[in-house]
């Protein structure tokens, strides 16, 4: 069964991002069409896979503009967010993303921008480059751990990208937090546990008169609220019986 699933899903996120690649070749990197397209892959996965999402801070995430972070465990990640992600909220995204046949190009096609993190200078441009987009009025997503936490618990090191960003764009922070995942999926283990999934989004964290001399102090002060709301969120999730 969890090969099963593993593989109806592969099929649904391969439809669903052609569906919206063919799409995007109308208005191609046009920003407003990821929203609704990750919110179609999302309908699909979570039905299959059996998983729902039960969310707070619902008015927090429609703070225009500012830089969403969010803590990244897993490929799940994208469905669980994709379900409760809203408008005009674009994400920042690893670079190998586009080497994915289909599901790269989705990513790309509809607006999200890609990130060399071996390379700082070239990633420094390319940060500096989305505050043209956050004075449109949109909000840019981003996972400050840069990678999977594999561990299913806990958050690793943040980067300074996302924190660089909204000093330097005087906009908010907002962080969303998902609730470990260690024990819902766990693909050493072959476990799909169907469950809702409780995400919570927090109050902004203002950036107002900040400089680049306070990354570090605001990276201090947004990991301990994440880290805290984590550990309560793993006693939330309600598993299928």
């Amino acid at each position: 069964m969890f090969y099963l699933r593993i593989f109806l899903v592969t099929l649904w996120a391969f439809f669903s991002c052609t569906l919206w690649l063919l799409r995007s070749l109308f208005s191609w990197r046009d920003p407003n069409l990821f929203s609704p397209s990750v919110n179609f892959l999302a309908w699909g996965g979570l039905k299959i896979l059996g998983y729902k999402t039960s969310l707070k801070g619902k008015d927090y995430l429609d703070t225009r503009p500012a830089v969403l972070v969010v803590n990244h465990q897993s490929a799940l990640d994208t469905l669980l967010l994709g379900n409760i992600w809203p408008r005009k909220v674009v994400p920042i995204g690893r670079k190998e993303i586009a080497n994915v046949p289909i599901i790269g190009w989705w990513f790309v096609g509809c607006g999200a921008t890609l990130i060399n993190r071996s390379h700082p200078q070239e990633a420094k441009k390319t940060l500096d480059k989305q505050i043209k987009l956050l004075r449109s009025d949109f909000a840019i997503g981003m996972t400050p751990e840069g990678t999977r936490n594999k561990l299913g618990k806990g958050l690793l090191p943040f980067k300074k990208g996302a924190f660089h960003l909204a000093i330097q764009a005087q906009v908010p922070i907002v962080p969303i937090v998902i609730a470990p995942l260690g024990n819902v999926g766990n693909w050493k283990n072959k476990t799909l546990r169907k469950a809702t999934i409780p995400i919570e989004t927090l109050a902004p964290v203002s950036t107002l008169g900040l400089t680049e001399a306070d990354v570090d102090k605001l990276i201090q002060q947004v990991r301990m609220l994440m880290e805290q709301k984590l550990h309560q969120l793993e006693n939330q999730i309600i598993y299928d019986k």
